[in-house]
């Protein structure tokens, strides 16, 4: 018997260090730099035309192209996300390869799984191969798993859907051209969605939202507020919900408390759809059956005296809140660096200070050594001076050129040196010494 379990046991050593040997490699196929991918980023904004376009006509077959350039840019924006990623795009006249390379933990030596995908123009969705490491497998396979997988994760038919939503594609080696069913059976079908984190937790974290937006609520149709025309700073609403967060967190008579890191997570979310976009509610999750219809604010907050930094501030918190920090802070540097082109408002440290600050003060809410010190600081006063640093001194409004000109590309010394310059604002708030927690 023990000699069975011996044999078992390096039969399954001998096969796990065979597959490290076929997917792991200790160079990378893909060493593109993020920075040149994103140098485009402004052609991006009319794909995203493109997409709002197709959700309003979502009875209608749509038609989306994606440049070359585009299809770079997004893949930047990833790295910057994802700096473990290296990702690239190559184009022929009748297929698209995108390739990857991901850099494991370092303990002794660098190694990294190199992967790719392939798809060729047809009247559908066809894979034709997915390579990791040294194996390569048919395209159909891997699709059939990755949409097994995706419907069993969901509990729903999301991924069948979504493959069957492409009724074409046309390839060429400048762009991709998808041709889409009506997207209206698959925006029915993410109704359906019952994820791992779906379960009585969740349920009592929606419940939560839905008791700070009634809060908010109550805020907004009292006297002092409805009363006055002048604006209101984001840390009335901020130093409002904290202090319930804090209340509701307290230990009762029996030494039984709730979770700071809970009250924080649903505070912020009650506030990302009351002072941000109630649309917010529906990637939280259906809050119909604790409140409805879900309250919005009459008029935006502001921060620093200006409406779009408060905006800035709560959509990142909130992205954090639904993916993790360093996505929070690319979206916010992506969408700056959209706003170079004709008719963007310009690339702005500012905006990126704001965007920084609310991913920062949404790690710290939900971090269980900061959550409850977070409340001690935010239930003070309300107080920009707790949470967002001083914007005085950074640029704003460049356009593509003035930006080369000054900052060359986003990963040059003069720019890192002002993203350097905002942490150190940041670390040296009243909150900030939470990060050395």
């Amino acid at each position: 018997m023990n000699r069975f379990i011996k044999v078992t046991a390096l039969f399954f050593v001998g096969l796990f260090l065979f597959l490290v040997v076929l997917l792991i490699d200790l160079s990378p196929t893909v060493t593109k730099n993020a920075h040149i991918q994103v140098e485009n980023a402004e052609n991006v904004s009319t794909l995203i035309t493109q997409l709002r376009k197709s959700f309003r006509n979502r009875y209608q077959p749509q038609q989306i192209d994606v440049s070359y350039s585009q299809a770079e840019s997004l893949l930047g924006f990833t790295q910057r996300a994802l700096p473990n990623l290296n990702s690239d795009l190559k184009l022929t006249e009748s297929s698209a390869e995108i390739m990857a390379s991901y850099q494991l933990p370092s303990y002794v030596f660098s190694s990294y799984v190199n992967f790719s995908i392939k798809v060729v123009q047809d009247s559908r969705l066809h894979v034709e191969s997915v390579s990791v490491g040294v194996i390569t497998i048919p395209g159909s396979w891997a699709l059939k798993w990755a949409e097994s997988l995706a419907n069993s994760y969901t509990n729903s038919e999301v991924a069948s859907k979504a493959i069957q939503l492409v009724a074409r594609t046309e390839i060429s080696s400048n762009q991709v051209v998808i041709s889409l069913n009506p997207l209206d059976p698959l925006l029915r079908e993410l109704k359906n969605i019952k994820t791992s984190g779906d379960g009585n937790e969740m349920q009592l974290l929606r419940i939560k939202t839905a008791h700070y937006l009634r809060l908010l609520d109550s805020l907004a149709s009292a006297d002092n507020l409805s009363m006055q025309n002048k604006d209101t700073s984001l840390s009335f609403y901020l130093h409002k919900v904290m202090l319930e967060a804090k209340a509701m967190s307290a230990k009762d008579s029996q030494g039984n408390s709730n979770s700071a890191t809970l009250e924080n997570e649903a505070a912020i979310m009650a506030l990302a759809i009351y002072v941000g976009h109630r649309r917010f509610s529906t990637l939280f999750g259906d809050l119909a059956f604790a409140i409805d219809p879900i309250p919005t604010a009459r008029k935006k907050p502001v921060l620093a005296n200006r409406q779009d930094l408060s905006l800035h501030f709560i959509f990142s918190a909130a992205i954090k809140l639904l993916s993790e920090q360093g996505i929070s802070v690319a979206v916010g540097e992506f969408k700056e660096l959209m706003d170079r082109g004709k008719g963007g408002s310009g690339y702005s440290f500012i905006d990126l200070t704001a965007d920084m600050a609310g991913a920062n003060f949404a790690a710290l809410a939900v971090d269980p050594r900061s959550a409850e010190k977070i409340q001690d600081i935010m239930s003070t006063e309300a107080n920009e001076l707790l949470f967002f640093p001083s914007i005085a001194g950074f640029d704003e409004g460049m356009n593509k050129l003035k930006f080369r000109q000054k900052y060359t590309n986003i990963e040059s010394i003069e720019y890192l040196k002002v993203v350097e310059e905002i942490e150190k604002r940041l670390a040296e708030l009243p909150i900030g010494v939470l990060n050395n927690l």
